[in-house]
């Protein structure tokens, strides 16, 4: 597979669950995945090691506009075995063990209410509605 895009988040928790949104609104293409998860785990690094290139869609709960930056990885710190990685530490260990080399990025998709039992404000589905366009531009532009 060319790209992974993988959703992160809590389709319990409000606004925390805008990824898996914005996979829902991704129209499939060829040579692109999509994988949804809860929280980063270490598992997920031999399915990004599978891709050439890996985006990662994440709530962010700071104002703004939805945004894309590219991450490199770093050196891990702690246990990769821990509740939850970041990005840059699940690329990390996709590189280290299994030869991941490829680009990575990550969508930050602003939410504002991230309460439980609530489904997704109007603002974070605004901004699911962009970064879905920013995303199906990149995988694009990664081809």
């Amino acid at each position: 597979m060319r790209t992974l895009c993988i959703a992160v988040g809590n389709l319990l928790r409000g606004d925390d669950g805008v990824a898996h949104r914005v996979l829902d609104l991704l129209e499939p293409a060829a040579g692109v995945a999509f994988l949804r998860a809860q929280q980063l785990l270490p598992e997920l690094s031999e399915e990004i090691a599978r891709a050439r290139n890996v985006i990662f869609i994440d709530a962010d709960a700071a104002a703004g506009p939805p945004h894309i930056e590219q991450i490199a990885p770093r050196e891990l710190r702690g246990s990769p075995l821990s509740h939850s990685m970041s990005p840059a530490e699940v690329v990390c260990l996709a590189a280290r063990l299994f030869g991941f080399d490829g680009a990575a990025f990550v969508c930050h998709v602003p939410g504002i209410d991230f309460d439980p039992g609530q489904g997704l404000s109007a603002e974070a589905e605004a901004n699911a509605q962009r970064a879905t366009q920013m995303i199906g531009g990149l995988c694009t532009n990664l081809r």
